[in-house]
């Protein structure tokens, strides 16, 4: 579960767990509960590491047509709106990694499991 610190509402934190609860139980319908090895875990938390990387480089791109936009008077609501979806996409990709990490955690027998 994440805990929430004062960087967004309280609620905002609860509805992000809760979204990791939903993508965790569709990881777990269509792949199973646990992962069949750590090297599994591992390659499928990379898969999803990268996928929120690209999301973050296409919000990054999108970030700097609107300051290149803003330095010569130019507001474009498209490029704000295409900076939004990116940044959706990211924060989408971020709850499927907590959901790969949860699962990766259960596959390893838990938090304090001693499996290796």
């Amino acid at each position: 579960m994440i805990k929430g610190g004062n960087m967004i509402a309280q609620k905002a934190t609860e509805a992000i767990n809760m979204a990791v609860c939903y993508e965790l139980q569709n990881i777990v319908k269509d792949h199973g509960a646990v992962y069949n090895s750590g090297h599994e875990a591992y390659a499928i938390l990379k898969e999803e590491k990268e996928e929120a990387a690209e999301s973050l480089e296409l919000f990054e791109s999108h970030f700097k047509t609107i300051w290149e936009g803003l330095k010569v008077n130019i507001l474009n609501t498209t490029d704000i709106y295409q900076a939004r979806q990116a940044a959706l996409a990211l924060a989408e990709e971020a709850v499927q990694c907590v959901a790969v990490c949860d699962k990766f955690i259960e596959t390893l027998g838990g938090i304090n499991g001693d499996k290796k």
